[in-house]
């Protein structure tokens, strides 16, 4: 018979679970970069001129939003700083941005295919060239909901458009996470009556359960190759990080302490990970080589830190730490050794997106995108309810 775990022991998110079951291409070289600083609340103006020819409409609404969520750009009708400009026409976008105050064209450029592909990547061309910061508007967000009743998986656009319900168990699911390429997503679920994990190839629909071992078997999340999953295992014991292949097989076991392992995140070169331990009284963060060996502490403010999730430039970790009534997102800067708190208010579940800038984090029920820099933060609507542990694709 499967093993289940003293939930007292567990992190906050094998609490929750355990208690609920119980219960393109580089820009073309006619773009080039004008690096524009934008600090605290300050926003570059970028003026929209009319869109022109068919489906323009939708197709200004997408980039005005777009360029509105980045926190960094305030989209007007008038008297930019820059302005941007488009034509729409037979399955292709042609779009320019003009230094308004130079009289200069900063870069015109031709996009083809779907309109919100489209548009969206002129989006993240325009905030590229003017910031030097990666856009992520064509990104996608993994997430859980229970709106209908159980915790099933969904995905979106980062605009909350194209929601997919890839979950129908009438059960619990957690922990989703993206491959490097975005086609596919591992993530907990308790379809059979136990925490297992399971890898989604979404072009094929396919389903596969990799996981499935006595005990927990949950946070997987896939390393920058993706050919192996780092995840929490009990089998032997205590629950423990380990790794295995995506396909399934014997795992590798990682760490062997006598405390709690959980929520693992892959250094970007894969050589090691991060992960939150309560081995030694309350919850901490520690680092491990993906080979193997002794973890290393990492040293942050506060007696409860949870949830890592380290940048795709390598220089930073996100995680979520106790404060009062509930959980912040704090950022710790690998070189300098300092930790200090982005989110504006409660947050929790933070995952970055691929410009190590912006990340996505949940709050009571819902999810928000957050510029760890200005510390500036907007709701990601999407018309479901207690939405939590977003995962961005990158």
């Amino acid at each position: 018979m499967r093993s289940q775990y003293d939930l007292n022991s567990m992190t906050k998110k094998l609490y929750t679970v355990l208690f609920a079951a119980s219960l393109g291409a580089l820009l073309s070289s006619s773009l080039f970069a004008i690096e524009v600083e934008v600090s605290g609340t300050k926003k570059i103006a970028v003026q929209i001129s009319a869109f022109q020819g068919a489906d323009a409409a939708l197709a200004q609404k997408i980039v005005t939003e777009d360029l509105r969520r980045t926190l960094m750009i305030d989209p007007v009708v008038s008297q930019g700083s820059y302005s941007v400009a488009a034509s729409v026409s037979g399955g292709s976008l042609n779009g320019k941005l003009t230094d308004t105050a130079r009289g200069s064209e900063v870069f015109s450029r031709t996009y083809s295919g779907e309109l919100r592909k489209m548009a969206h990547e002129f989006s993240d061309d325009i905030l590229e060239s003017l910031t030097q910061v990666k856009g992520f508007s064509t990104s996608r967000v993994a997430f859980i909901s229970g709106t209908q009743g159980a915790k099933e998986l969904y995905t979106m656009d980062i605009d909350g458009a194209n929601i997919k319900r890839l979950t129908s168990d009438k059960s619990i699911s957690a922990n989703p996470s993206w491959s490097a390429d975005g086609s596919s997503i591992a993530y907990m679920s308790y379809r059979s009556g136990y925490p297992d994990v399971y890898v989604i190839k979404l072009a094929q629909g396919i389903r596969t359960r990799v996981a499935g071992f006595p005990g927990i078997n949950s946070g997987p999340v896939f390393s920058p190759d993706g050919q192996q999953l780092a995840l929490t295992l009990s089998k032997d014991g205590n629950p423990e990080i380990y790794t295995i292949s995506t396909s399934g097989g014997s795992p590798t076991r990682l760490t062997r302490t006598r405390g709690t392992e959980t929520s693992p995140s892959w250094s970007p070169d894969g050589k090691q990970i991060i992960f939150n331990s309560d081995e030694r009284g309350s919850n901490q963060l520690f680092t491990i080589a993906s080979a193997g060996g002794e973890p290393i502490r990492i040293t942050t403010p506060g007696t409860y830190s949870a949830e890592p999730c380290w940048s795709p430039d390598g220089s930073k970790i996100a995680y979520s730490t106790r404060t009062g009534g509930g959980f912040c997102v704090w950022v710790y800067d690998i070189a300098t050794r300092v930790a200090k708190q982005v989110s504006p208010g409660l947050a929790e579940d933070p995952s970055w997106t691929c410009n190590s800038r912006h990340l996505v984090y949940s709050n009571n029920g819902s999810l928000y995108l957050l510029d760890t820099v200005t510390k500036q933060s907007a709701r990601l609507d999407n018309g479901l309810t207690n939405c939590t542990e977003p995962a961005i694709s990158r």
